[in-house]
């Protein structure tokens, strides 16, 4: 399913370039007027590398990362390209990557998804990347400064902690003043050299050196300044003088599962930066920080920590440490537990329980208003039904984006019936309970553009979510299929039948875009079968539209999204009073709509007789309470709305919750 703008690089050499994921969809033709609808390969939301590792790049913009069989001792470096594209390289693979003896473009995480692929290593030659690579990345460098007459040879000599050459080493240069950036290839012996003109650079450098039997593993990062003058000099990059990145929690038989490492640094034109994926068996270190007047420099440490047990222990510390403005002067954290968030998580399901070979659980702590690095969070196997007691650190500037995703897979690794929830929370000291998924259906939160092709043509795509919720979660229910159509002023433009919620997107050709009222229609054909709730839905949103100001440009087509305390797990207590709360609710990266009216309407008999609730609405936000008929066992929903912009919108949602 593709979320776009939300795959961007937090530290990109360059300028940052947001990537989108295209996975799949369904597709009309431009022609004018436009019938004809032709079916296009679902994608997959994950890639298994040549190395066996799965990545998972996830609708909320977080990217997961689980070590393949037999790798759970695997680190990564986890690095976006110039060109925005998330790479994952394991550093197992980074010699023979910049060697030349493996394919970097099997490790292009972004080329690959676009691409529809799922396993990096089964792809053929022709299918791959056209662009040229300069050793990790497409070489979009616009480098040009070693064929300056003036250049001058920097020699780089790199040394781990024991004054020893690393086994591994990542490093690049970029100019202080401007967009210009390069490689700088590091040999087996530490040693490296570049030509560059006079001036004032940046060398980013991640150096490691691998654990063996006796010893545990090295990872140093850091950035040094330079300045180049009239003739050829040398820098020592000395790993003796990093300090330690670390935690000590208060539970003694917690182990490290692995924690990512993230460095940056931005001047509003480029952000340089350099992050790692730590394996159990790896120390961090991070050089002193760097003299960079003009850039603002940033830090994150995530440690995770698990129980004897491993993966799915009876405890996971998911920490999160962040420095906005510089490096810490103290890397080494000591925790208590009574400082923590401790949250008694109940992981659920909805009707079909699934084991944890197929369940995964992955969290991400993100400093607010200043996203830190990429966004990666560890996978964590996880089994519907479930219960296991998660720490995260508690700080009023850290907001976590809590994931859970089950259900049955495909061939490709892929979910095609089950559900996939976030849960977001800033969490406070003190312990408290959360279930995954909460439950509560209304409709999601689907994306809706128009854009342009530069030539003339125009086009309007939709991801539709009629089986959705939000009740104080994001949860999409996948397996979900139907039917869709988009009409303009009551003539029919595009159809689509069979149509795959959550992998598939509606993409048509517009005629002429001249103002008219658009009509889009989604009716829920085929419930997930892994799921007892929404068993059929509907959605219909009726809007104008005219000629498209930009070449891209949300729609803002709303939802309205159903919140209640009492519900859990999907069920409510038929008996009392049952509160409700009703918001209006778009796409989170569009344009915000504000409610001008607002209706409620339940059903006891799978819709087959409604009854209108009445609510008491303040601007976006309605609540109304319930009391349920006796012998009732499920209830329905169906709700519309019109917003400020005069979309008129109606969905319904059979099975909304139960009760018990």
């Amino acid at each position: 399913m593709r979320r776009r703008g939300l795959i961007g690089s937090g530290i990109a050499v360059g300028v940052v370039v947001s990537a989108s994921v295209f996975a799949g969809g369904t597709a009309a033709s431009g022609e004018e007027p436009v019938a004809e609808v032709v079916e296009r390969e679902a994608g997959s939301s994950s890639v298994v590398l040549p190395s066996g590792d799965r990545v998972t790049l996830f609708p909320n913009g977080t990217t997961g990362i689980e070590p393949g069989a037999g790798r759970e001792d695997a680190s990564f470096l986890t690095l976006p390209s110039p060109s925005g594209d998330v790479v994952v390289v394991p550093t197992d693979r980074v010699g023979a990557v910049q060697a030349g003896e493996e394919d970097p473009r099997r490790y292009n995480v972004s080329t690959l998804l676009r691409g529809g692929h799922a396993d990096a290593a089964a792809v053929s030659v022709s299918e791959l990347d056209a662009r040229p690579y300069a050793g990790i990345f497409p070489d979009t460098s616009p480098v040009t400064t070693e064929a300056a007459e003036d250049a001058q040879k920097l020699h780089v000599s790199i040394r781990d902690r024991d004054g020893d050459a690393p086994d591994g080493t990542f490093a690049y240069w970029a100019e202080r003043s401007g967009a210009e950036f390069g490689d700088l290839p590091i040999d087996e012996n530490g040693e490296g050299s570049v030509a560059l003109p006079p001036g004032d650079y940046v060398l980013v450098t991640g150096f490691w050196t691998d654990a063996t039997d006796t010893e545990r593993g090295q990872s140093i990062m850091g950035m040094t300044e330079v300045t180049i003058e009239d003739e050829a000099q040398s820098l020592v990059i000395d790993g003796a003088a990093a300090a330690p990145v670390s935690v000590e929690v208060e539970r003694d038989d917690a182990e490290l599962l692995s924690a990512i490492v993230t460095i940056g640094a931005g001047d509003g034109s480029k952000n340089l930066g350099y992050g790692t994926f730590l394996s159990p068996q790896d120390d961090a270190y991070l050089l002193p920080e760097p003299d960079l007047a003009g850039f603002e420099l940033d830090f994150l440490y995530q440690p995770v920590l698990t129980g004897p047990e491993g993966d799915a222990g009876p405890y996971v510390y998911n920490l999160a440490f962040h420095e906005v403005g510089g490096f810490p002067d103290d890397a080494v954290y000591d925790i208590a537990d009574e400082d923590l968030a401790t949250v008694e998580t109940s992981y659920l399901h909805l009707g079909t329980p699934y084991g944890a070979e197929v369940g995964k659980a992955c969290d991400y702590g993100d400093y607010i208003g200043h996203q830190i690095g990429l966004g990666f969070c560890r996978v964590i196997p996880t089994a519907a039904p479930s219960e296991r007691t998660m720490y995260y650190t508690a700080d009023p500037e850290i907001l976590w984006d809590n994931g859970f995703q089950t259900g049955e897979r495909d061939a490709r690794g892929s979910v095609v019936d089950g559900f996939l929830v976030f849960h977001d929370q800033v969490f406070e000291p003190g312990t408290v309970a959360l279930s995954m998924p909460n439950g509560g259906l209304s409709a999601g939160t689907g994306e809706f553009f128009r854009t342009t092709d530069g030539e003339g043509a125009a086009y309007l795509g939709a991801e539709a979510a009629p089986i959705g919720g939000g009740n104080d979660e994001e949860l999409i229910v996948i397996g979900a299929k139907g039917d869709m159509e988009l009409s303009r002023d009551g003539e029919t433009i595009a159809t689509a039948t069979g149509f795959d919620f959550y992998w598939d997107e509606l993409y048509a050709g517009l005629p002429n875009p001249e103002p008219g009222r658009y009509t889009l229609r989604v009716d829920v054909t085929q419930a997930a079968t892994g799921s007892v709730f929404g068993t059929d839905g509907s959605a219909e949103w009726r809007f104008d539209s005219g000629p498209i100001a930009d070449d891209f440009e949300h729609l803002p087509l709303p939802v309205v999204q159903l919140t209640s305390a009492d519900i859990e797990g999907g069920y409510a207590d038929r008996r009392g009073c049952q509160e409700i709360t009703l918001d209006l609710r778009a796409f989170k990266y569009g344009e915000v709509v504000h409610a001008e009216d607002m209706t409620f309407a339940v059903s006891y008999d799978d819709g087959a007789t409604w009854k209108d609730v009445a609510i008491d609405r303040d601007g976006d936000t309605a609540t109304a309470e319930l009391v349920h008929p006796r012998g009732a066992e499920w209830v329905s929903v169906r709700m519309t709305a019109l917003d400020d912009r005069g979309t008129e919108v109606e969905h319904t949602t059979i099975r909304a919750w139960g009760l018990d």
